[in-house]
């Protein structure tokens, strides 16, 4: 018995111990300083809102940050793309808006991860995209980025101009910045290079008009040189903030002084003050506007997008080299699952709501990552600062001027609302573009106005149904299914005909060798 069981851990341990091995001498062939530039691809988006749900008390920043690393650090080891890890975006806007509690976002999480993992498990990926259409994932985008905006500007407004080194003149110092390297980011050129994505116009590769359009928006971007605004005032504020620590005399214990390493917790039960209330205010506030931004963002254009910047790592389904609609980098049902099970596994222990990202993708190739050894590098960097610095985070933290983080704010809450205008110019059409606009501004004045986004996702999809033409979509989606049906019972019907003639033709060949075979044997 003892042989046997030894014998059946060998079978499934060496396997396993040697894939890992293979994988991690793989990553470290593959540390290059581009591959390391390119982990700094989308430290733009992390940095601005991590820190901010963390100085609110809004998550536990060490745990935080460490899940969030790991999550990083299992996504190189799994994936040979650059598939960056980033806050989920309408929970972080709708939190520091002052909608949910530390509670509640720990929730959100749960729940997305788990309504992800089963629309990853069942298939039903297509179905959310199809009940909630891309004009109202555009007018959520756009009301929660200006709420987001708005914040920012209130907190930089409650400020005084010149009174302390922590004023509004300092804002407007540092978004005169944030413009110019904006302005430095535009594209230089229209032309490609080497390196740029190359969408697939043939026939062999088709998916839907909405995909196609995002995708010839990405092939656009991968060639403009970004630059990493949230980083650059990021450190304007560290800056600030070891001055006002080093000369601060903290008579008043307003930090947790002296600054010290270890010392923080890299897991905390989260769930341990959780409620019934805090589950419901985190489905119908959180997870409820997150899961059509998840689906479409963090699911298919992901997918879609690392099919195009990296046709030479597809997995062919099919036993010639000709690439197929199946084949793919990554499938829709790896990147749901691994959201879903990043959240469910994470948050209860800390962990931040966290999901996958096309920009984040284009984001960290456009700075060089062509592999997963740029996420690797990224997720051991997050969980050493988690392990070796988590102690004295939230007290540097603290320290930051209100008007930095408040312009690093302001400056995620208009990436958010541009990304939501560029996806509604971008995937719809000249004849629809008025009507579209309509369902999205809608959907984006009830949010600003009832502070609620889940009033306004369902404002959008009433209008879309109403004024929109979501019911003729409807029923050509109806009729398109009817006809996918019945073509496939014609193949099928027909592959049966096919199989009874060659059937009938086996037969007789059968038979007509038996009777030569006779006749030979007659015949001797």
């Amino acid at each position: 018995m003892t042989t046997t069981n030894n014998r059946h851990h060998n079978i499934i341990g060496i396997p396993l111990w040697s894939s890992f091995q293979k994988r991690t001498l793989e990553l470290w062939n593959e540390c290059t300083s581009q591959e390391i530039s390119g982990s700094l691809g989308d430290l733009g988006t992390f940095i601005p809102l991590t820190i901010a749900l963390a100085r609110d008390r809004l998550i536990y920043f060490a745990p935080a940050l460490f899940f969030s690393g790991l999550s990083n650090l299992l996504t190189g080891y799994a994936w040979d793309v650059p598939m960056c890890v980033q806050p989920m975006k309408s929970i972080a806007a709708v939190a520091l808006n002052g909608e949910l509690t530390l509670e509640e976002v720990t929730t959100a999480g749960i729940l997305t991860g788990g309504l992800i993992f089963v629309i990853g498990m069942t298939g039903l990926i297509e179905v959310v995209n199809l009940v909630i259409p891309h004009m109202v994932v555009s007018g959520m985008q756009i009301g929660l980025g200006l709420k987001l905006a708005g914040k920012g500007m209130k907190d930089i407004q409650k400020l005084s101009w010149v009174d302390s080194p922590d004023c509004i003149l300092l804002a407007v110092a540092c978004s005169l910045l944030a413009l110019h390297w904006l302005r430095e980011s535009s594209p230089s050129s229209p032309s490609k290079t080497s390196d740029d994505v190359d969408v697939d116009d043939g026939a062999e590769h088709k998916s839907h008009s909405l995909m196609d359009r995002i995708l010839c928006r990405a092939s656009q971007n991968i060639s403009e040189k970004k630059t990493p605004v949230g980083v650059y005032l990021f450190l304007i504020g560290v800056i600030f903030a070891i001055v006002e620590l080093a000369t601060t005399r903290n008579e008043d214990g307003q930090y947790d002084l002296p600054l010290r390493f270890f010392g923080a917790p890299i897991a905390v039960l989260a769930l341990e003050d959780v409620g019934v209330n805090d589950w419901k205010a985190g489905f119908l506030d959180g997870a409820l506007p997150q899961i059509p931004l998840t689906t479409l963002n963090s699911v298919i254009s992901v997918c879609a997008l690392a099919h195009s910047l990296y046709p030479e790592k597809r997995i062919h389904s099919n036993s010639n080299n000709s690439i197929r609609e199946s084949d793919a980098v990554v499938t829709r049902k790896e990147v749901a699952i691994s959201v879903g099970v990043m959240n469910i596994l994470c948050c209860p222990f800390g962990g931040i709501p966290n999901c996958h990202g096309a920009g984040g993708l284009a984001g960290q190739h456009c700075f060089g990552a062509r592999g997963g050894m740029s996420v690797a590098f990224l997720g051991v960097c997050k969980m050493m600062l988690a392990v070796f610095f988590g102690a004295s985070a939230l007290t540097l933290l603290d320290a930051v001027p209100v008007s930095v983080l408040s312009v690093m704010i302001v400056i995620a809450g208009q990436e958010l609302a541009t990304t939501g205008f560029t996806l509604l110019v971008k995937s719809g059409n000249a004849s629809s573009l008025r009507s579209d606009t309509v369902v999205a501004v809608v959907t984006a004045a009830v949010i600003l106005a009832l502070q609620k986004t889940h009033y306004g996702a369902i404002a959008g999809w009433v209008t879309f149904m109403v004024y929109g033409n979501g019911i003729e979509q409807f029923w050509a989606w109806m009729q398109r299914r009817r006809n996918t049906k019945t073509n496939e019972a014609v193949d099928d019907n027909f592959n049966a005909s096919g199989t009874v003639m060659c059937s009938v033709d086996a037969h007789k060949q059968t038979d007509d060798a038996r009777d030569t075979s006779s006749d030979l044997i007659s015949t001797c």
